[in-house]
């Protein structure tokens, strides 16, 4: 495991076990390579005028190839089981199953034809036999062991490439959660020189703004800590963030926060939205003397949710040509890909007849999901 993250490394020994079932199933591959294979000897056989027929030559070629099969994978089983399988031990049990998979093969043919064992134990016939057996057993091998060879290779590329991407997700989810735990100096301080201010000429909205602001403090605390949240928490963090503001900024700032109840419980990232208000705020309403209105609110849509951030601020039109790719923005971004991909987005689109309107669409997580985030990465 990656610390402070969920992350896990597939353990390396994990895919050495093998079971039953998946025994039998590449037992039953290699059959049906090697009762193909014995097919075409046969026909070879039949065409150099080896043999009296292609129906005994395909009798001899399936019972000696399948017996010699049976023999090399009882004794590869049979070391495996034993830890002992290495390549010279291997190299001598594949030789013995040879010979003695050619000689119950020749057997079983013979009896299945009504030929005479003498003939069927013939020099000539038993030298024909060993060859075609040993130059058949090694090609088969030889396959088994390539398309194994290429399977470990490229499994080993899958998990390296995989190891990759999780170690960059984990050091991305650190440098947010780091990113998450900083409240922006200005804010703080703007707020305990306003907090200075009330206690001599308010008290009752000094103490009012304190406790706005001591909620909004714990709840960043608690959201630093933590890998989701549900939405009805992070709505509660930006309405006492937006209290706090209102405080501050009087009459030149007004707000809502619309959260519906079939979006309460649904899950998202921790201080996620928090950015763009404050972007709202910064370019929206403390840039102008009029100041404005933001409005944070979610709207669930089949398989997903929209959460939009919307004010009444200059636009576009009054902004560098930079506008929506500062940290904030890029902080919500790079979050976004790292946790769903291509399932999320976050949109900025001007608001008629002025302001901005940052939209991020989410697909739907129930706040009872592990980590909160279906399906994420």
């Amino acid at each position: 495991m990656i610390p402070g993250t969920h992350i896990k490394f597939p353990v390396a020994s994990a895919g050495l076990g093998i079971t039953a079932k998946q025994l039998l199933a590449g037992f039953a591959r290699e059959a049906v390579l090697v009762v193909i294979g014995n097919a075409l000897i046969a026909v070879a056989l039949t065409g150099v005028g080896i043999g009296r027929s292609l129906a005994e030559n395909l009798v001899f070629s399936e019972a000696i190839g399948l017996s010699i099969m049976l023999l090399h994978h009882a004794a590869r089983f049979y070391l495996h089981q034993r830890n002992a399988l290495t390549g010279p031990r291997l190299a001598v049990a594949t030789v013995l199953a040879i010979i003695a998979g050619a000689a119950i093969g020749r057997g079983l043919a013979s009896l299945l034809l009504g030929i005479d064992m003498s003939k069927a134990f013939s020099p000539r016939q038993l030298a024909i036999t060993g060859w075609i057996a040993l130059v058949a057993t090694l090609l088969v091998t030889w396959y088994g062991w390539s398309r194994a060879r290429i399977a470990g290779l490229s499994e080993e590329v899958a998990r390296t490439a995989w190891q990759k991407e999780a170690a960059e997700k984990a050091a991305l989810f650190a440098r947010l959660q780091a990113l998450q735990a900083q409240i922006e100096p200005h804010f703080l301080f703007n707020t305990l020189a306003t907090l200075d201010s009330l206690i001599a000429s308010d008290p009752p909205r000094a103490r009012e703004l304190l406790g706005s602001l001591n909620r909004f403090l714990r709840a960043t605390l608690e959201a630093s800590r933590a890998e989701s949240e549900t939405l009805s928490v992070q709505f509660a963090v930006l309405e006492s963030m937006l209290a706090v503001h209102a405080m501050r900024l009087g009459p030149r700032l007004e707000y809502s926060v619309d959260l519906p109840r079939d979006c309460a419980r649904l899950a998202a990232p921790p201080m996620l939205l928090q950015p763009l208000v404050e972007n709202a705020l910064k370019h929206g309403i403390q840039g102008t003397l009029a100041g404005g209105r933001i409005e944070v609110s979610a709207r669930r849509a089949s398989e997903h949710v929209e959460l939009t951030v919307t004010d009444t601020g200059a636009g576009f039109g009054a902004t560098p040509a930079t506008q929506g790719t500062g940290i904030g923005l890029a902080n919500v971004r790079n979050r976004l890909a790292a946790l769903y991909g291509e399932r999320a987005s976050l949109t900025l689109i001007e608001n008629v007849p002025h302001g901005i309107v940052a939209s991020v669409l989410l697909p739907v997580s129930d706040g009872d999901h592990p980590n909160g985030l279906a399906g994420s990465p």
